[in-house]
């Protein structure tokens, strides 16, 4: 049970202490621990940057409170948050199985282009019919694009976060191509970039006056689902079995190979959901300006909401706020552009930190002398 000792002498008298596991990691310090990180999220990254010569208070003040407090910056982080929302809820549904998809950015881009190619294939159609299709196309494109890491984990037990990682780059090489050559618009004034899409393929908005579209409750109901299967299902208790215990999986009738194609394709469908969403939503056309982070950035999402649905969309707000934050603070204070990545790294730094208080506690272990033995 004892992961970790150090000893300490002191006035003669030797100290040791371990690092021992808990039986039942404690509830409180579980949901507890996000919220600190976030907290030390704030005051380290103050005071890197005013180590830096940046207004470190302002930078704070700007990124984390100015998107709360300014009512007109309400709908950008409900733009900002869906995808982030959509694609954790799927890489935590891997994680809970122990399946490592570190690259749901490739399956956002070819969830992406797939939309966008059944978009080209019915520019001249009309009809209702066209989103469904395209949102369809976008889920199986995404699902497609994660089916080799999958083949490679069941069959040759090939590690799939290099898999996943290093197809990202081929999908952006892809997306790179469709929209420099078959793609480009003609009329484009030189610009790569896709036909702008027509009404019956882009999201209709749900708010009138605002830029908030369907995307954000399709992410919202993504998390509920997720839960509710979670939480409440057969299959919820077989990912979760697999993932913590797999020769008691195994001993239960559960197949673990099954289980991780399932849980990989739902990552990937998820995360092409997401890029399929965002090209028909935000977007509107495919550019290459197409990949935003979004399926790397989900990944913090995804472990400050601790793996849960229903805490992925409180993270996946929490983390908007840092992207719509560090745009103000550009125009604002004079704040580069990378300080959204380094208060993002600090979070995920500080919830990964988090994670050894919460699952092992420091125990003072006394040295057994001859007496004592005798």
């Amino acid at each position: 049970m004892a992961r970790l000792s150090r000893c300490i002498s002191r006035r003669g008298a030797t100290l040791q202490f371990r690092l021992e596991k808990r039986l039942q990691p404690s509830r409180f310090m579980l949901y507890a621990t996000p919220v600190a990180a976030v907290i030390l999220t704030m005051i380290v990254g103050a005071i890197v940057f005013s180590v830096l010569g940046y207004d470190g208070l302002g930078a704070v003040r700007e990124i984390f409170l100015t998107p709360l407090t300014n009512p007109y910056k309400w709908q950008d982080l409900a733009v900002k948050s869906a995808p982030l929302i959509i694609i954790a809820v799927g890489l935590a549904i891997g994680y809970r199985a122990n399946v490592w998809n570190i690259g749901a950015e490739g399956q956002y881009v070819v969830g992406g282009l797939a939309g966008t190619g059944v978009a080209l294939a019915t520019y001249d159609m009309s009809g209702p019919w066209i989103l469904p299709l395209m949102i369809l196309a976008g889920i199986l494109g995404g699902m497609a694009w994660i089916v080799v890491p999958a083949y490679l984990r069941t069959r040759l037990k090939v590690n799939e976060i290099l898999t996943t990682l290093m197809l990202t780059y081929v999908s952006i090489q892809l997306l790179n191509y469709l929209v420099a050559g078959p793609w480009k618009n003609p009329m484009g004034m030189g610009q790569l970039q896709t036909k702008l899409f027509t009404d019956y393929q882009t999201l209709p908005y749900i708010i009138p006056g605002t830029i908030v579209q369907l995307g954000t409750p399709i992410a919202i109901l993504v998390a509920l689902v997720a839960w509710f299967v979670m939480s409440r299902s057969v299959f919820g208790y077989e990912v979760r079995t697999v993932g913590a215990a797999p020769h008691a999986a195994r001993y239960g009738g559960f197949v673990a190979n099954k289980t991780i194609w399932a849980v990989m394709l739902i990552s990937g469908g998820l995360a092409g959901l997401a890029g399929v969403l965002e090209v028909a939503g935000p977007f509107g056309r495919m550019v290459p300006q197409f990949p935003t982070n979004y399926g790397f950035t989900a990944i913090i999402v995804a472990f400050l909401g601790r793996l849960h649905p229903l805490g992925i969309i409180l993270s996946g707000l929490v983390i908007s706020i840092s992207f719509v934050g560090g745009e103000v603070a550009q125009t604002t204070i004079g704040l580069p552009n990378a300080a959204v990545g380094i208060f993002q790294a600090l979070m995920l730094f500080f919830i990964l930190a988090s994670d050894i208080f919460v699952r092992y506690r420091v125990k003072r272990v006394v040295p057994q002398t001859a007496e004592s033995a005798a």
